[in-house]
């Protein structure tokens, strides 16, 4: 019995809609255990993260049948061991306040006492977590609003195919009659709240994450492939090579990216490998660029001053161009973190909560509003970005900070 069966049936017999076999079963859970509900009270939050941990670990254990190969996936297993240690009624909210299965926990840096009612709080609005949505501007202006447009081929562009399918916006100049046309430049921007996939006429491939943006020819041309970002987005590079004289070695057509952050020096990215992510928001402290693939070499803008000379990074690398200027370079970063908004996570490592709270008003297209101070508390774990905003914030309230939704803002109280 999986997690999201275990919420559903949770759900539904909170709801009075469970059937007869189903309550059974809850109720069953309910009298294994002859704890009270004070023992969660006197936990700090660090217990409470370190329960919370323990507790999707043994449901996942007693629960999951271990020979699920030979049982029927709707079969409930009434003889479960539950996690006695403490109150179920309490755990049976956490399961629902977890929603999708991963867990998650929080560690503030200051630790505050955190009453049951925090794990569910009562939140009189909401936010729908974002979709594939975005806006195409072609060379003469016009706007193609995306999410509104039916599959297919949409324009052509230079004489190349422009077509969309699903959340995928591709250009193709295969085949295209109309080779020597002048070049032209579109633009694939994502709202807040909104992301898009994007394949290049080389075959590259292109992430938009939220309130991003990308610049770049319909169709590559020349002895360099060139294209301009703003917000974060994710590249995986074709490998190009222009047409020589027999005898004569392939040249490699180089691919650039040029990052514009408003209010600050930007910076060009020459890819030598393939996959990497570029973080360039303007609300964030500094432009991070993060290889997963090959190599690429960081040039600042005022490559003439002695601080911001140019650097190749490698693999599990981060280069951070901070807002004064200087350029740092980071080992051993966590790529899977780096790259989770691709695959539908935030995940966290001991992330300061206003740091996730700038993610989730992209993705929600909220935003934030401090009552009483900005809270220093750290949050670690894994977010589905599916789930909507109400259910991250009941998550996020153990760590001791109260958020309330109030017409497309979230009131932060420390």
């Amino acid at each position: 019995m999986s997690i999201s069966q275990i919420k559903s049936l949770l759900d539904s017999y909170i709801a009075g809609s469970a059937t007869q076999q189903e309550q059974q079963l809850v109720e069953q859970w309910l009298e294994e255990s002859d704890q009270q509900n004070t023992e969660w009270h006197l936990m700090n939050n660090k217990d409470k993260a370190a329960w919370l941990l323990q507790l999707y670990r043994d449901i996942d254990n007693s629960i999951t049948p271990k020979d699920a190969g030979r049982q029927d996936d709707d079969t409930i297993d009434s003889s479960l061991v539950w996690y006695k240690k403490f109150w179920v009624p309490v755990a049976a909210m956490l399961i629902i306040s977890i929603g999708t299965g991963i867990y998650y926990f929080l560690l503030p840096q200051h630790e505050k006492t955190i009453p049951v009612s925090a794990a569910a709080p009562q939140l009189q609005e909401d936010a729908l977590p974002g979709t594939n949505k975005a806006i195409l501007t072609l060379d003469n202006g016009k706007t193609i609003l995306l999410d509104d447009s039916q599959n297919g081929m949409l324009v052509k562009q230079g004489g190349t195919a422009v077509s969309k399918l699903g959340g995928n916006l591709m250009y193709n100049t295969k085949g295209s009659d109309d080779k020597d046309a002048p070049a032209v430049f579109n633009t694939l921007t994502t709202p807040r709240g909104g992301q898009y996939k994007l394949v290049l006429s080389d075959g590259s491939k292109v992430w938009l994450n939220a309130s991003s943006s990308i610049r770049y020819p319909a169709s590559f041309a020349g002895d360099e492939r060139k294209v301009e970002i703003t917000g974060e987005v994710y590249f995986e590079i074709s490998h190009l090579t222009a047409e020589t004289s027999k005898g004569k070695a392939a040249k490699r057509i180089p691919f650039k990216v040029k990052i514009n952050t408003p209010g600050r020096n930007g910076a060009e990215v020459e890819v030598l490998g393939t996959h990497f992510n570029i973080n360039a928001y303007d609300d964030e402290d500094a432009i991070s660029t993060t290889l997963l693939k090959g190599s690429i070499k960081i040039s600042p803008s005022k490559p003439k001053e002695k601080s911001l000379e140019a650097v190749i990074i490698k693999p599990g690398q981060q280069a951070r161009l901070n807002k004064t200027g200087s350029l740092q370079l980071l080992k051993d970063v966590n790529l899977e973190e780096t790259v989770a908004w691709k695959n539908g996570l935030f995940m966290m490592s001991s992330a300061a909560i206003p740091a996730v709270l700038r993610q989730l008003a992209r993705w929600y297209d909220v935003d934030i509003v401090y009552d009483n101070g900005i809270p220093e508390g750290r949050i670690t774990g894994d977010i589905p970005r599916d789930m909507n905003l109400s259910e991250v914030l009941k998550v996020m309230e153990l760590s001791g900070v109260h958020f309330k939704i109030d017409n497309k803002k979230i009131i932060v109280n420390p």
